[in-house]
């Protein structure tokens, strides 16, 4: 019976993929009716390919049913014979699929595009090398199904440039916008990004629509290029490759409507403008690519400069840093907490710096989950922990001090091999007192509290108790 169950969920799952790929291609066709010629009615942009190596590489190989159906629909739809849209449907499913299982099969693809190797990836063979599978497969439908002999080297470069603008165009924005998580934007980034996109909407449309002469008309497309500079270099891989997407979008739009330029769709013409157009995005996510890993990089030394490497938490030069601020702002009251793990030194000696470096860790983990995000938790020595909390009275830091004795009894209960033991100190300071005379204060209460643990050890021992 679950066997029976498990091949309908299979069989249903299959029908569903395939219907929703299907119908993605069929609603292209819509899309599409915006970038056809005014004069010849051609689409400028063959989008099937682009479409095909995204879907493929998000949702897996099999895929290519649906790929199949719905470039064999699309091409039925645009008036072409049966026999003609198996061809088509054919070569665009190979196309799609050549540059997918290459990828898959290394297994080392980023969808956010942060890898050069990825970006060429695409580039090399989504963008070059599969359009002359689905050119190729075209020829040879019109040679074979409709018996077309003519001018079939000028059809075939028309063909792979068609193919080549859709994969530069729709595999790169689909990748993007449904492989990766959308990162949080801050009003400040929207906002340029919303100048950048604007800018580049009234460049096309100056270019194309404006009463400007060839040679304005040139240079208002060479101010394009400082603008992609501009969105590689300040927008996140999702705001870019949205940029990049829709303004070619109103180039080819642009084109398309206003044979100003391009009195024929000439090959040679588009040809330049492929070619334009392949370098502004290749460069342009290179870009963004060195751009995010010299921000990566510069987080991780970041990171190394402010972090302990065994806890995590901040080390004693931001705390540092952080106090002598804090001692100049009008974030008071704030409290200090001096902490030191009892008995550290024992358990390093009688079980090795691997378990005391345990404790450590848990400790860190268990201030983590206890104070707040504003909160500077550092470690500032080898058993010594402090904490800072801005805007907090003493009454409030007693009751964070019972909850975090409540955390340790819980993880004492639960891990009786490796208990966390602590002492501390508290002191609170007002408005236009001194954060270090406070730190010393707390300090010294610490150690009081550490000194009457051990003279109680002391005087148990000696008594025999337990």
């Amino acid at each position: 019976m679950n066997r029976d169950s498990n091949s309908l969920n299979s069989i249903y799952h299959f029908i569903g993929k395939t219907t929703f790929i299907a119908a993605v291609y069929l609603l292209t066709i819509l899309f599409l009716q915006f970038l056809l010629t005014d004069q010849n009615q051609v689409y400028l942009i063959a989008p099937q390919i682009g479409i095909g190596i995204a879907l493929i590489l998000l949702m897996g190989l099999d895929a290519l049913p649906g790929l199949l159906t719905g470039s064999f629909l699309m091409s039925l739809l645009n008036g072409e014979p049966a026999g003609f849209s198996v061809f088509i449907a054919l070569g665009n499913s190979l196309a799609a699929f050549f540059p997918s299982y290459v990828i898959l099969s290394k297994g080392n693809f980023s969808f956010a595009m942060e890898k050069i190797s990825s970006i060429l990836e695409i580039i090399l063979l989504g963008v070059i090398f599969s359009p002359i599978i689905s050119a190729t497969f075209s020829i040879l439908a019109m040679f074979v199904q409709l018996k077309v002999g003519e001018n079939l080297p000028l059809i075939w470069a028309t063909k792979w440039i068609r193919d080549a603008l859709g994969a530069l165009l729709f595999t790169p924005f689909l990748l993007v916008w449904f492989g990766i998580p959308l990162p949080k934007v801050n009003r400040n980034e929207l906002l340029e990004g919303i100048i950048i996109f604007i800018t580049a909407i009234l460049l096309v449309i100056s270019i194309f629509f404006g009463n400007l002469g060839f040679e304005a008309a040139n240079f208002a497309a060479f101010l394009m290029i400082p603008l992609v500079i501009w969105a590689s270099m300040r927008m996140n891989i999702h705001g870019l490759v949205s940029f990049l997407f829709f303004i070619s979008l109103f180039f080819i739009w642009g084109i398309a409507n206003q044979n100003r330029f391009f009195s024929e769709v000439q090959i040679s013409s588009f040809n330049i403008f492929l070619s334009v157009l392949g370098i502004m995005y290749t460069t342009s996510l290179i870009l963004s690519s060195s751009i995010a890993k010299l921000h990566k990089t510069q987080k991780s030394l970041s990171d190394l400069s402010n972090h302990d490497p065994l806890t995590g938490l901040f080390n004693r030069l931001f705390f540092d840093t952080e106090l002598k601020r804090l001692d100049r702002s009008r974030q008071f009251p704030i409290s200090i907490i001096m902490m030191d793990v009892d008995n550290l030194k024992k358990v390093n000696d009688s079980f090795g710096h691997n378990t005391g470096d345990q404790i450590l860790i848990a400790v860190a983990n268990l201030l983590t989950s206890v104070f707040r995000q504003e909160d500077i938790i550092s470690r500032i020595g080898g058993d010594e922990f402090v904490v800072l909390l801005p805007n907090t009275s003493m009454a409030v830091v007693k009751l964070i001090i019972e909850r975090m004795y409540n955390r340790i009894k819980a993880n004492n209960i639960e891990h009786r091999d490796l208990p966390i033991n602590i002492s501390l100190g508290v002191s609170t300071a007002s408005q236009g007192e001194s954060l270090y005379g406070h730190l010393k204060i707390s300090d010294d209460l610490m150690y009081k509290e550490k000194s009457r643990k051990m003279n109680d050890l002391v005087f148990r021992q000696n008594s025999g108790l337990p």
